[in-house]
């Protein structure tokens, strides 16, 4: 399970839009997602939402399963129009 969160530190945002890869990863698929649209291609998982005004944030969340040991943590992301990290 990962949360993440958006922040606009820009103008108006008519939406958003974070993509979250997960590189290495057998057989990996979208579980289940909550505050923000999701869908999956490959090892990229990209999550959309609607307006955010200018300073405000939304919390939203994802759940993965795969195969194989270990965990799926992220291997990197990118957001429109901004920058984010995987910590």
């Amino acid at each position: 399970m990962a949360s993440v969160r958006v922040k606009n530190v820009g103008g108006t945002a008519e939406s958003w839009s974070v993509t979250v890869s997960h590189s290495g990863q057998d057989n990996l698929r979208l579980a289940g997602t909550w505050n923000a649209r999701g869908s999956q291609s490959g090892d990229n998982l990209t999550f959309t939402g609607g307006p955010l005004a200018p300073g405000a944030s939304i919390s939203f969340g994802y759940q993965v399963s795969k195969s194989g040991r270990g965990n799926a943590r992220p291997s990197g992301c990118s957001v429109v129009g901004g920058k984010c990290g995987v910590s």
